[in-house]
């Protein structure tokens, strides 16, 4: 009997650290494929830079097929919509190249850039999470679900206490 329970335990621990090594797998994936491209948009120190990295982050994003994918399971809005997301995103793009062919000393430019600066820093987040959780969604369900990532750890704890009931013949079970 005891020889069950170690095997609980060890398959409950062995899944727990699967899922969280495949947690960190998704993340990765998502930040090589695509998240990376803004991330180097948002260092960038030139407008022409930023905007190259910005073309190649929408069109990452585009090879994704997202359209009408909504960040929830329930209660689809404009703000958890990727389509809504990436016509905002899309208007940041527009206004990037449109800053690009302004003159680099003038006060249109650097009211621009200012812009372009706060947009980053405000809203940007909220938008970038609806299009990590969109695309988690659409390829690694497991992982964005909540449901079912809360049914995996109760199965994995009950495992783990179960199989540590068996070891300690605990008499109540």
């Amino acid at each position: 009997m005891k020889k069950i329970g170690i095997i609980l335990v060890v398959v409950g621990l062995l899944f727990a650290i699967l899922r969280g090594i495949f947690h960190f797998y998704v993340n990765y994936q998502y930040e090589n494929e695509i998240q990376s491209y803004w991330e180097m948009s948002d260092r960038a120190s030139t407008i022409s830079q930023k905007s190259e990295y910005l073309d190649k982050f929408v069109l990452a994003l585009s090879k994704q097929n997202l359209d009408g994918t909504h960040d929830a399971i329930f209660y689809h809005t404009a703000k958890n919509s990727f389509t809504e997301n990436m016509k905002a995103l899309k208007s940041l793009q527009r206004r990037l190249h449109q800053i690009t062919t302004m003159d680099e000393n003038s006060f249109a430019y650097q009211t621009a850039i200012q812009q372009i600066t706060e947009q980053e820093q405000g809203e940007a987040l909220e938008m970038l999470h609806v299009f990590v959780r969109c695309w988690e969604k659409e390829n690694h369900y497991t992982t964005w679900n909540i449901f079912v990532v809360f049914g995996f750890f109760i199965i994995q704890f009950l495992m783990i206490v179960f199989g540590i009931a068996i070891i300690n013949q605990n008499p109540y079970l």
